[in-house]
């Protein structure tokens, strides 16, 4: 229940007024005249005083008056007590500050009803108060949530901006060059002989094996396409296709020999279908010529950057292999990638490949083994 404290010099007054409001429940604090009421009041925050107003050392309307300049304390309500009825009394009260005046002798009915009045409009009072901040507090957080949104939108921008331009420099546009490709039918051979469960861990291991060989040997870069691996070895300076030509042959029969070695530990793992039961062969081509390398990032969401190649080898090596499968040779190679290099390379049957629509062929060439092999 609210603290209630009672000021009167009287100690009959005194202890009725109190007594009246004990038995409605309130706690009920006592002070004999208006500055140990003020003290007491400063110490316990009552809700409501009830004061006299003919008083030693401080009257009711001082009192009133020292309480209402006291910020902490200028909330409570105050009703006073005087047994002076006159109307000039009551202004002078009110003007003081009090909210109730209460002539003696008062019933205590009187003084229940008065109290609870208060206590009820300065409640209804401090609830409002309490919806009027918060909505001011509401709107005060909208208002800066909004300016904090503009500028961390604007900052946003800018920033996405900024990492859009530097990304689009260093990435737009293609990048062209002399190269010999390699393209191997890895993932089809795996979609092939590689039953759908467990694909993704024999994915993973062949190429894994498949990539270490092709980096050892020197490619520049790995590329998927389709179904086919595509692995780029830079012309050294000069356009020196014997030297990158030579080295792109000996990674595909080192490919060769590490790819059937990986299947055959598949196959004994039961995780590869055997030979016998899928004729599915790696098939190697290689081609050489120019190369796109088309690089596509995105700087919006910082996802990693993708590769695509295309142009005329990439071309000729995806004609070259499907070439390749029919005729059931496993390594093939253009006439371009054996210039200079024939006597290091045994090599088989020959047929012209078309490697567009407009009819343009290439003397196509199956590779069998390297000279010294």
């Amino acid at each position: 229940m609210p603290m209630i404290l009672v000021i009167e010099d009287d100690p009959t007054q005194r202890l009725l007024t109190s007594s009246v409001l004990r038995s409605a429940g309130y706690e009920v604090a006592e002070a004999e005249d208006g500055a140990s009421g003020l003290e007491m009041a400063r110490a316990l925050n009552p809700a409501l005083v009830v004061c006299d107003v003919v008083m030693p050392r401080m009257n009711g309307y001082q009192f009133v008056a020292a309480l209402k300049q006291d910020v902490a304390l200028s909330g409570v309500a105050v009703i006073l007590l005087t047994a002076m009825t006159e109307r000039s009394h009551m202004r002078t009260g009110m003007t003081a500050g009090a909210d109730d005046y209460l002539s003696k002798p008062f019933r205590g009915a009187e003084l229940r009803q008065s109290v609870a009045t208060l206590l009820a409009k300065r409640a209804a009072q401090s609830e409002q108060y309490v919806r009027g901040f918060e909505q001011q507090m509401s709107e005060a957080l909208e208002e800066q949530k909004k300016t904090l949104s503009l500028r961390y939108e604007k900052r946003l921008l800018q920033e996405l901006n900024g990492r859009w331009d530097t990304e689009a420099d260093a990435h737009s546009g293609t990048q062209d060059r002399q190269a010999t490709v390699l393209a191997a039918n890895l993932f089809s051979l795996i979609r092939q002989r590689i039953p759908v469960q467990q694909r993704a861990v024999a994915t993973r291991r062949v190429y894994q094996a498949a990539s270490d060989a092709l980096y050892m040997f020197g490619a520049s870069l790995l590329l998927p396409s389709g179904d086919d691996l595509l692995a780029v070895f830079p012309a050294a300076p000069g356009s020196d296709v014997p030297r990158s030509g030579l080295i792109a042959v000996r990674a595909a029969f080192a490919l060769q020999k590490i790819v059937n070695t990986v299947f055959q530990a598949m196959v004994l793992e039961a995780m590869c279908l055997p030979d016998e039961a899928d004729p599915a062969s790696l098939c190697i081509a290689l081609c050489h010529g120019q190369i796109s390398l088309v690089r596509f990032s995105d700087p919006l969401h910082g996802g990693e950057s993708l590769t695509l190649a295309c142009g005329e080898a990439v071309d000729a090596c995806r004609a070259l292999g499907e070439h390749a499968r029919a005729a059931g040779w496993q390594v093939c190679c253009v006439e371009a990638v054996l210039a200079g290099i024939a006597r290091s390379v045994r090599t088989g049957a020959a047929a012209v490949v078309s490697i567009n629509a407009q009819g343009q062929g290439v003397l196509a060439q199956e590779l069998h083994a390297l000279a010294d092999a």
